[in-house]
């Protein structure tokens, strides 16, 4: 694993002291205002590979009045659960176009902003890591594997191939705040083990919230699969449509459009 985030902390954060404060806060219960309700559908793990992928239906085309409304929608169901917190990101979205700060940022390694399937791509990467106590870069074979996965997972649910762009843009860029805030916090906390884990737990429990259980994949040359898979194979079955998959792929777009994150990370002042 590489040593610096997608997210690359310090050119997105580290010079803004409200976004450091923000992403510095924890929930002791790992939860956040607007967590979407939990939906019955589960995304398989591995998608079927003959499964043709109709990017198109992945993509948006974004609008500017719809992103100032999300992310003032974000920073409203934030400040339910921390008032400070959301006035810190409050001040960071006003200095200029965060989503677009992102954009430059994810670029390279070869996410667009306006895909919902990237956006899943970056936000499952950065969780799974969290938990771990770190956010390492998978190295761009896996990063491929997993973005061909999200892509896959997306479209299974069905849900995201018939929203509109405007619930596509809510969506995408919930999960690409939540990414660069979760990164951030990982960040801050390298020097401080009890920290990680407090972070990582938070992680945890947002995501299992959402039907998604970190502890029970594992990050592979074929992107996640269930613990004990071998390092080069894929599952010898799939879960049905309807059941609960241990990944939880998607459960975050099946369980709905809405802004508000599985998590905001929030920690006591000082």
């Amino acid at each position: 694993m590489g040593q610096h985030s997608i997210v690359a902390h310090d050119a997105l954060y580290v010079s803004h002291r409200p976004a450091q404060r923000a992403a510095r806060r924890s929930s002791q219960s790992g939860e956040a205002a607007g967590t979407p309700e939990p939906h019955t559908k589960r995304a398989p793990l591995v998608a079927e590979q003959a499964v043709a992928v109709d990017v198109s239906k992945l993509r948006y085309v974004p609008s500017k009045t719809r992103r100032s409304a999300n992310l003032t929608a974000f920073v409203k169901k934030t400040r339910a659960a921390d008032p400070q917190g959301a006035a810190d990101l409050e001040s960071v979205f006003a200095e200029d176009d965060f989503i677009e700060r992102i954009r430059a940022l994810v670029a390279p390694h070869g996410l667009q902003i306006e895909n919902v399937a990237d956006a899943y791509t970056l936000w499952w990467l950065t969780a799974w890591h969290a938990a771990r106590g770190n956010n390492d870069t998978p190295p761009p074979e896996i990063l491929a594997a997993v973005k061909a996965q999200a892509a896959r997972a997306v479209l299974a649910t069905g849900e995201i191939a018939t929203a509109s762009d405007a619930q596509k843009q809510e969506l995408a860029e919930a999960l690409w705040i939540q990414s660069a805030l979760i990164d951030v916090a990982v960040e801050q906390a390298k020097q401080d083990p009890a920290r990680l884990r407090q972070i990582g737990d938070a992680v945890r429990k947002g995501a299992k919230g959402m039907g998604l259980n970190l502890d029970a994949i594992d990050l592979t040359s074929q992107g996640f699969v269930p613990v004990g898979v071998g390092q080069n194979d894929v599952p010898a079955t799939t879960p049905k449509p309807g059941s609960a998959a241990p990944d939880g792929a998607l459960a975050l777009a099946a369980g709905g459009m809405g802004i508000g994150g599985f998590l905001m990370l929030r920690q006591r002042r000082g």
